[in-house]
């Protein structure tokens, strides 16, 4: 099971979509609330940002400004925006917790190696110098 979930986490990281998204809610959620932005989505993801744009809005992540003749569309994060950039910034968090807990765990190892050499020598020269 520890197995498939560091895949699970780790994989997100190799997610380029994924990754721009994550950094998009992160730039919404430093102006909330008080800043509405536009063409952040649409120019990140050139081809379809429009129907980005429009998926968010039913999702109910982002919420749309009223728009008037020759506007662009100006969005802004609601409060199930600023819980899934929330949930991002925790991702990324445990994902660096992860990957200094298996550094960690490799440091800790080499210590144990080192203790049981160290200590195998020290009973090596108790020994030889018992026996001279």
């Amino acid at each position: 099971m520890k197995e498939e979930t560091n895949k699970i986490i780790t994989a997100t990281n190799t997610i380029t979509t994924f990754r721009k998204f994550k950094g998009l809610m992160l730039d919404l959620l430093r102006g909330y609330p008080e800043y509405e932005y536009f063409g952040k989505f649409e120019s990140v993801f050139a081809k379809t940002g429009e129907k980005v744009v429009e998926i968010l809005s039913k999702d109910k992540l982002i919420e749309l400004s009223p728009i008037k003749e020759g506007e662009v569309k100006r969005y802004r994060l609601t409060p199930a925006g600023i819980n899934l950039a929330v949930s991002l910034i925790n991702l990324e968090y445990s994902e660096r917790v992860l990957k200094y807990s298996n550094e960690m765990r490799k440091f800790t190892i080499v210590v144990i190696i080192a203790t049981i050499g160290a200590l195998c020598f020290a009973f090596a020269q108790i020994i030889i110098g018992l026996l001279f």
